[in-house]
């Protein structure tokens, strides 16, 4: 691998997880655009030309919420668009959208499983979960992405997404604990990202605990949320839990603290 390849795919994982890891305020966003600018943008995605439908993709991912309106043109572009960018920006708008575009997961799903595009693809990985709906449908294709999905920023970006779906992605604990524990340093992290959103079922909780002995911090915190989250079925997590109020890592301390009294009092 030369060193500008080296340098474009860290280029591209650096943008894949910015887009994972940036919060925005949607209703606020929404709220400076009006229906004239959707539809503004949605002359725009009909254009002939790639870099006005590009651009115009890339506008309706600003909208937010707003863009509610162009969610059957948004689905008709990542399904049949060309240009792999075009479609990948109508995946980040879909899921900037949020749970209204509920209707674009299947056309989601086909663009993520699909063989075209590598960072596009990371974008319908994100939108899942952010829209976080039909999860019988999003999250096996999610955890089936993160295990065996041949780009590594899909796989994180796809244990992040599980995240969004909290107690509906419990079926995706063992593997996300299995990338946390054998990943490398970006995806152990992504792992934990999404581990920690999700409540532990009682036949996790042996591996769960096991996290709590892990070297990486995010890893700990991780364990020890998804622990807490279970109430008083996690009696047996304390003695791991209480080990933890030594640790050195304030935030870890913090995590375990809310744990124990989410075990004690729930």
């Amino acid at each position: 691998m030369d060193m500008l390849e080296i340098s474009s795919r860290a280029s591209l994982l650096a943008l894949a997880l910015c887009l994972a890891t940036v919060t925005t305020n949607q209703t606020a966003l929404a709220a400076e655009y009006r229906e004239s600018d959707v539809q503004s943008a949605l002359h725009g995605l009909a254009s002939q030309d790639r870099e006005q439908r590009a651009s115009a993709a890339f506008k309706l991912t600003e909208m937010g919420s707003a863009a509610v309106s162009a969610i059957p043109a948004l689905i008709d572009v990542l399904q049949t668009d060309e240009s792999m960018q075009v479609r990948g920006e109508a995946a980040k708008a879909l899921g900037n959208i949020g749970s209204a575009a509920d209707v674009a997961v299947p056309a989601l799903i086909t663009f993520l499983q699909g063989s075209e595009g590598g960072y596009e693809r990371t974008y319908a990985a994100t939108a899942l979960g952010d829209i976080a709906k039909e999860p019988e449908q999003a999250v096996p294709v999610l955890i089936e992405a993160l295990q065996h999905d041949q780009e590594p920023v899909v796989r994180e970006l796809a244990a992040r997404s599980l995240g969004g779906f909290g107690l509906q992605a419990a079926e995706g604990i063992p593997a996300l604990v299995e990338a946390i524990q054998i990943g490398n340093k970006d995806l152990r992290e992504a792992a934990a990202c999404g581990l920690e959103k999700i409540p532990g079922r009682m036949q996790d909780l042996d591996m769960l605990i096991s996290l709590l002995g892990d070297e990486i911090d995010s890893a700990r915190i991780a364990g020890a949320k998804s622990i807490g989250a279970m109430g008083s079925k996690a009696q047996t997590a304390i003695p791991a839990l209480e080990r933890l109020l030594k640790d050195d890592n304030s935030s870890v301390r913090d995590a375990a603290q809310q744990a124990i009294q989410q075990i004690k009092t729930n």
